[in-house]
Parts: structure tokens; C-alpha cells; sequence
């Protein structure tokens, strides 16, 4: 019976188990082109579909990040500057930020979007929620999306603002306050790299 000692012990590979292994990872990377990237996304969109291969090429353009990143210090700005009002209360410096803010809206939704096409959304490695970092995008992307929903259907119903339609609508819209967590996570790959954590 093998103890614990033994069962700890690492496992040392022959050279011909190391080579066949090092042949199987090798024809998985030819079956996907050359590719780590899963073979499907969303069980949809091959590495073949262009649709795929141009969501790749963009989220993967350096421009893209350093553009995504400038957008995330504008919207850092942007809630440095924007004045909390007792009930509904506003001024036009909070209003244009209002407005500014669903451009901010649509393009991490743009992001978002192209990213988990490209890596998939869970069920693959590397895929877009198996990163802490795109946990918190999602998050803070699905909360604007939501509250932006909730603000339609009052307008819409003609419920009266003040009255959020039942929901604390500036609880949900303190979830953009995130965003400049965003920042950290751009240092120095924001859609790779993991927090490190130091004991001090």
C-alpha cells in the first residue's frame, strides 16, 4: 500500500511519455491553426469565422487597450466632477455627465462583447470570465446596462423618476464608481494579468 510519502512524491516522466505528450499538445495546436485560442466560441464562432477573427485582431490591437484605458480615466474624470443632488435635484454639469455616460456605457459594452466572442464567455481555459479582472467588467457592464433598462421601462410607463419604478436606482448607479478599479488591472495586461496579493 503506497503512504502518504509516497503518494506526495512528484511524478517524474521517461523521455518517450515527455515526447508523447509534447506530440498530442502539438496536434491540438494544429487542429486550431496553430492557435490556443478553443476551437468554438459560444459553441458558434470558429478561429476560421471572421466575425471571430476580427474580434481577436481588435481586442489584441494595442491601440484598442490604450484606448479602452484612456476611456477609463475620462470616466474616472467624469465622476470626480459629477455633484451628488439631494433627491432628483441636477444641474447641466450633471446632466451632460449623464449623457456622457451612456457613451461610456456602449463602449465597455463594445468590449465586453468582442472579448467574450473572442476567448468565449466560461466554459473554455483562457476564457473571458475565467479572469478575475473580466469578472469585475462584467459586473460593472451589467449593472449600467441594467440600470439603463430600468431608467427606459420608468420612462416609458411614465413613472415618475424619483420614484425608481420600485428599484434604489442610485444604489444601482453607484456600480459605476468600479470603473476606476479598471485602471489597476490595465497595469500592465488588463485582460491577463491576476491581482497580486502581498502580506506586508
Amino acid at each position: 500500500m503506497a503512504t502518504n510519502a509516497d503518494a506526495a512524491k512528484p511524478v517524474i516522466m521517461n523521455e518517450e511519455e515527455l515526447k508523447k505528450k509534447q506530440r498530442e499538445k502539438l496536434k491540438r495546436l494544429q487542429a486550431t491553426g496553430g492557435n490556443p485560442r478553443p476551437a468554438r466560441s459560444l459553441f458558434l464562432f470558429t478561429l476560421k469565422n471572421p466575425f471571430r477573427k476580427a474580434c481577436i485582431n481588435i481586442v489584441e490591437w494595442k491601440t484598442f487597450e490604450i484606448i479602452i484605458l484612456l476611456t477609463i480615466f475620462a470616466n474616472c474624470v467624469a465622476l470626480a466632477v459629477f455633484l451628488p443632488m439631494p433627491e432628483e435635484d441636477s444641474n447641466n454639469t450633471n446632466a451632460n455627465l449623464e449623457s456622457l455616460e451612456y457613451i461610456f456605457l456602449i463602449i465597455f459594452t463594445f468590449e465586453c462583447f468582442m472579448k467574450i466572442i473572442a476567448y468565449g464567455l466560461v466554459f473554455h481555459e483562457g476564457a473571458y470570465l475565467r479572469n478575475c479582472w473580466n469578472i469585475l467588467d462584467f459586473v460593472i457592464v451589467f449593472m449600467g446596462l441594467f440600470t439603463f433598462g430600468l431608467d427606459t421601462i420608468n420612462k416609458i410607463a411614465g413613472v415618475p423618476m424619483e420614484k425608481g419604478g420600485g428599484f434604489d436606482m442610485k444604489a444601482l448607479r453607484a456600480f459605476r464608481v468600479l470603473r476606476p478599479l479598471r485602471l489597476v488591472s490595465g497595469v500592465p495586461s488588463k485582460s491577463r494579468r491576476k491581482p497580486d496579493i502581498y502580506i506586508l
